[in-house]
């Protein structure tokens, strides 16, 4: 930013210097300093497409860094902050690209009970234990996602779940018995 705020104030310096040698060259009828004006001007037009093509050159990579999907971690992270062992494994997942059509997140991601209790321990989880031979595997306000399938733990799996006062933000997670395998959704609206 420093580099582009430096590079307006010498295009402007150099357009500003063009103006006044022209009008004083003009003024006084001097050909050196119409000469002179001219030479600044040429220099101000290669400075400014200089100037111009930096920050277009920053502003998409801006645009490209800010565009860029999200890692499996750095996902991880923003749901549930910074793992405190290295037990973490993310297996799949499909991030909210886009908040209006993406409605939420989903991730699959191997783990400890340490880092479970740690994930559970920030919010005010309600809990099930569910059996999966009586479940159907549809998922409430669910989408058809193929790799997504919380009925693979095992016959028996913990459903957690979180949600804000006005049901804006919904987390909802099934996990192994173990504690060793979690599927996770994470609506935000």
């Amino acid at each position: 930013m420093k580099t582009i705020i430096l590079l307006i104030i010498l295009t402007i310096l150099l357009f500003s210097g063009f103006l006044i040698s022209l009008i004083i060259g003009l003024i006084k009828k001097r050909k050196s300093l119409i000469i002179t004006s001219i030479f600044i001007f040429i220099i101000f037009i290669g400075f400014g497409g200089w100037t111009g093509l930096t920050i277009t050159k920053k502003s998409i990579n801006k645009v490209k860094e800010t565009l860029k999907p999200r890692t499996g971690k750095e996902i991880y992270i923003a749901l549930f902050g910074e793992p405190t062992d290295d037990c973490v494994k993310v297996i799949n997942k499909q991030d909210q690209e886009f908040p209006v059509i993406d409605y939420a997140i989903w991730l699959h991601f191997e783990t400890c009970p340490i880092e479970l209790k740690r994930i559970l321990s920030q919010h005010d989880y309600r809990d099930e234990k569910i059996s999966t031979m009586d479940w159907s595997g549809d998922i409430p306000y669910g989408e058809s996602i193929d790799w997504f399938n919380p009925k693979s733990i095992g016959d028996t799996i913990l459903v957690f779940e979180y949600s804000t006062n006005n049901s804006r933000n919904i987390q909802t997670l099934w996990t192994s018995i173990d504690s060793t395998i979690v599927y996770c959704r994470d609506i935000n609206d």
